[in-house]
């Protein structure tokens, strides 16, 4: 079981991450989530960060040649392909993996473009645990439209264009991301 100051440290520790990469990166949109999450969920996140100091995931919004975004369906959504890091990952390499696993394409990062904080609340009213996640920029490694190949857990992957992606998507702000969305 984790230590009860885990919640407190867990805030300073993203808290700090959030101004490493505002210091590296410059400004940054930092998109705030809540997660109302179950009990077993929250200590498990706990008691990660509490084992092996490590907390988060990332993300990478794929776009080929033509501006097409990659997607991959999860169950009754989609969203860009992301994982959380594993003990030893830096994000950069937990983006390249998940989308590696996710779909079979190996890509290139870009720069940072935004961080989203899942903030887990569970059914206790114990301190929210904030949960980041880097969300970078990328496009395939050799170029063109690689055909994707929906990996574990993933049930669909494709490419779409702003004028074809599909009205379930896990997060609204994908929406935008194509370039000529408006």
């Amino acid at each position: 079981m984790y230590r009860s100051g885990a919640a407190d440290r867990l805030r300073r520790h993203v808290a700090a991450l959030v101004s490493d990469l505002a210091a590296e990166h410059g400004e940054l949109d930092v998109v705030r989530r809540g997660w109302e999450c179950e009990a077993s969920s929250y200590d498990a996140l706990a008691e990660t960060f509490e084992a092996f100091d490590v907390v988060g995931g990332a993300t990478a919004r794929v776009r080929d040649a033509e501006g097409r975004l990659l997607l991959v369906r999860h169950g009754d959504s989609w969203a860009d392909p992301g994982d959380a890091r594993r003990p030893g990952e830096d994000y950069r390499e937990c983006a390249r993996r998940a989308v590696e696993s996710a779909t079979g394409i190996e890509v290139r990062l870009d720069d940072l473009s935004e961080v989203h904080i899942h903030v887990a609340r569970d059914p206790f009213d114990r301190p929210p645990l904030p949960d980041p996640a880097l969300v970078f920029e990328a496009s395939p490694r050799r170029g063109g439209s690689p055909d994707p190949t929906p990996g574990d857990g993933v049930t669909e992957a494709g490419w779409f264009g702003s004028d074809e992606l599909p009205d379930d998507l896990l997060y609204g702000d994908l929406r935008p991301t194509a370039p000529d969305a408006q």
